[in-house]
């Protein structure tokens, strides 16, 4: 079965054998004419199942499978996904990431509420931040992580935040080293040398092109005024 998908404004062709969830095409599924297609081999099921220790049926692993082949064809787009949560705010789109069970979405959650209807949850999860004409826009994906937050909205990169615990709120610019030592634990391992430097690319230009901050945060409401603040100069 085939299902075209509408991800970071590229059109991908996927082919599967369980179907794709319900959240997968809210927002993407689209009728344009393909520009890379994507599917899962059953030797590709059957270590995904392994990797995962058979926790998960087929269908989660072909989904896992699916959404890595997406992610790295979507280097030859100037696009690459990165673990993160990101929201749009009065149309600019803020990024934050960081390891697993630091917050992001939480934090995410708390400029939801401050910003109210100002305010669009892009991806809670699995966002593509793609350069198109000299620019990075942040992109909703299919992939949304385990409470499916996101759209399929395409919005203009305002900031990164490294995001961390702290006894208080507060964001300042992020050195060049702990930018890259961060941002580079957080994207998907390449599996070619082509897609390496690819990668490699578009991480150069992210850091030189887009403030990056660290933020602590005490997971308290507060702490999305103090980010937002933080990266328009307030």
């Amino acid at each position: 079965m085939e299902t075209r998908l509408n991800i970071a404004g590229v059109t991908v062709a996927v082919t599967h054998r369980y179907g794709l969830p319900a959240w997968c095409l809210d927002g993407h599924e689209t009728d344009a004419a393909a520009q890379f297609a994507i599917s899962a081999t059953e030797d590709d099921l059957r270590r995904e199942y392994d990797r995962l220790e058979g926790r998960f049926d087929l269908a989660a692993c072909e989904d896992n499978c699916l959404y890595r082949r997406a992610a790295l064809g979507m280097l030859d787009y100037d696009g690459f996904l990165l673990h993160a949560a990101a929201v749009a705010v009065d149309g600019a789109g803020y990024v934050f990431t960081a390891p697993g069970g630091t917050g992001k979405s939480t934090h995410a959650g708390f400029w939801m509420r401050a910003f109210g209807p100002r305010a669009v949850m892009v991806n809670g999860d699995k966002p593509i931040l793609r350069r198109i004409g000299g620019r990075f826009f942040v992109c909703g994906t299919p992939w949304r992580g385990k409470e499916r937050l996101g759209c399929g909205e395409m919005v203009p990169l305002r900031g990164v935040c490294l995001l961390e615990r702290g006894a208080e709120n507060a964001i300042s610019q992020a050195d060049i080293d702990t930018v890259l030592d961060r941002i580079f634990c957080q994207v998907l391992l390449p599996e070619t040398a082509e897609q390496a430097v690819q990668q490699l690319d578009l991480l150069d230009k992210l850091v030189k092109e887009t403030p990056v901050y660290r933020l602590r945060c005490n997971l308290s409401p507060e702490a999305a005024l103090v980010a937002y603040r933080g990266m328009n100069g307030g």
